[in-house]
């Protein structure tokens, strides 16, 4: 007859009815972690038996499943000498990975600026062009970068430079914000810049949502992001971002709107961004099309 299929949490307590392991002497949690260390060690190396002898290693499967559990027991141990439940752990692990990547919903399109007169929202579409040129600082000329909108002509703010000694590019980090716009529906620095800021009626977004105090995180964070995409050669190739990073963006927005959007989310702004950011600067021009109801970003190059 079958077993009861045990939960996590009744795994734990009758797990810790066999914890026979002293406690060390400078830290209770050494011994179970170690093990748990070691146990994964051991899995390390029934995949390099197998890898060795693809064929004629049959103990792989019976082997991966003792040590498997044996990394469950020393699991149970760590969390309960920590003062932490494993079914709370799962649940907890289940719904950050759900965030980050998605269970196979469809998450309804929002608009934060939805209620608002057109005059103060968003373009839902936008093509802008960037454009290389030359800027003085001082009593030198550097390499910088024209923003402006198609169609009207009119500049994103002043030229930018690298304003740093390395030319490292950072000119055309608008590409970011607009990255943020387009997948996010978020982005102080692009109202600021477009002037579709949210009055009269909504007070509180003007001053807050809309603020100085939101720009400048985007500008930090946009800024934190780059300082680590150039570890990752500007994630030209990459899939993920680091959850550290992503961690870090909603750590830094956690009292404004986009407080809702997912790290999934957060994480298809940024590769949105970088992708169109390698095009940019591998044609040094071109034009960025931005589709918020699409949540995409694109690059078209320069005819």
């Amino acid at each position: 007859m079958p077993r009861d299929i045990l939960t996590f949490d009744e795994y734990q307590r009758l797990a810790t009815l066999t914890d026979k392991l002293p406690p060390a002497d400078e830290d209770r949690l050494a011994l179970p972690l170690m093990g748990l260390v070691g146990e994964v060690g051991a899995l390390a190396s029934e995949w390099k038996k197998r890898r060795r002898d693809r064929t004629g290693y049959d103990a792989f499967t019976e082997q991966v499943y003792e040590e498997l559990g044996d990394a469950l027991w020393y699991m149970a141990l760590l969390a309960d000498r920590a003062g932490l439940r494993l079914g709370e752990l799962a649940q907890a692990n289940l719904d950050k990975i759900s965030d980050l990547f998605g269970n196979g919903e469809t998450i309804a399109q929002h608009f934060y600026d939805d209620d608002c007169d057109e005059a103060e929202q968003l373009p839902r579409q936008l093509a802008v062009r960037f454009r290389e040129t030359r800027v003085v600082r001082g009593s030198q000329e550097v390499p910088g970068i024209r923003v402006e909108v198609v169609g009207t002509e009119v500049a994103i703010g002043d030229p930018l430079d690298d304003n740093s000694d390395v030319d490292d590019d950072y000119r055309y980090h608008d590409v970011f914000h607009l990255a943020h716009m387009a997948v996010l529906g978020w982005s102080p620095v692009m109202r600021a810049t477009l002037r579709p800021k949210r009055k009269r009626r909504h007070g509180r977004a003007d001053r807050v949502e809309d603020g100085g105090r939101a720009i400048a995180i985007e500008e930090g964070l946009t800024a934190a992001v780059f300082a680590e995409a150039k570890r990752h050669s500007y994630f030209a190739t990459a899939d993920r971002i680091p959850g550290s990073v992503i961690k870090s963006c909603r750590a830094m927005t956690s009292h404004l709107e986009v407080v809702d959007r997912t790290a999934g989310e957060w994480q298809r702004a940024i590769l949105a961004g970088y992708r169109v950011f390698t095009a940019l600067v591998q044609h040094r021009e071109g034009t960025v099309l931005v589709d918020m109801a699409a949540r995409t970003l694109t690059y078209q190059p320069p005819e």
